[in-house]
């Protein structure tokens, strides 16, 4: 048996268990799916054109390859995150108890568009939890922007789980703190230690200060 098609087979055996026939309907989409995760981890690039290279299949042109990566990607029927949750909460399920989980929000400028991300940070890497792209002008985005993300992380993490929040200066806002102390989580930010300069009243930083010992700044 080929590389490829061991991966192939390998992944499908992964996978299938995990994700509900809810979510995908279709085992072909599961198929295509893990064609496209054996051709990027194979040619290391984003190119169907490279994946068509690797896909085994019956089609006898490159092009009919590509048009049916192309066409997967594009199903209006698929929800990316509907499939991503399952296999995040799995990954989750096992964390251990005793280990602290670090989570970071943080956005990222895709001319038009500004994506918004919240990754746990595990040895070095950051694996995405939840994310949001929306039409922006600037980095610097609003607390009712990025809610729906802080939502969609909240909803994948185990009760329990000790949660520290890691977020730069842009994300100074006081609702972030009241959703932090809401939802129990420690918070950690990057910025100045001066008050005066972000949309925080004295009064603000005096209750957080005293009442959540665990909000620290970098």
């Amino acid at each position: 048996m080929s590389e490829t098609k061991q991966m192939h087979r390998d992944l499908m055996n992964r996978l299938l268990p995990i994700l509900p026939r809810s979510v995908f309907g279709d085992i072909r989409r599961v198929s295509n799916l893990v064609w496209a995760i054996v051709g990027l981890c194979l040619t290391q690039t984003i190119r169907l054109e490279a994946w068509s290279e690797i896909i085994e299949s019956r089609a006898n042109y490159a092009a009919s390859r590509v048009r049916r990566f192309a066409r997967f990607l594009h199903n209006r029927a698929i929800d990316p995150k509907e499939w991503y949750k399952p296999l995040i909460q799995e990954v989750l399920k096992d964390w251990p108890a005793d280990m602290h989980l670090y989570i970071a929000l943080d956005t990222t400028a895709l001319t038009p568009f500004v994506l918004i991300r919240i990754s746990l940070i595990y040895r070095g890497r950051a694996i995405p939890l939840a994310w949001r792209a929306i039409v922006h002008a600037s980095t610097k985005v609003s607390f009712a922007d990025y809610q729906p993300v802080l939502d969609q992380a909240f909803a994948l993490i185990p009760e329990g789980m000790v949660v520290t929040l890691l977020a730069d200066r842009g994300f100074v806002q006081e609702e972030l703190f009241h959703y932090a102390r809401t939802h129990h989580w420690h918070i950690r930010l990057r910025l100045p230690c001066n008050p005066e300069d972000h949309a925080l009243t004295p009064m603000s930083w005096c209750m957080f200060w005293a009442e959540r010992p665990h909000v620290s700044l970098l």
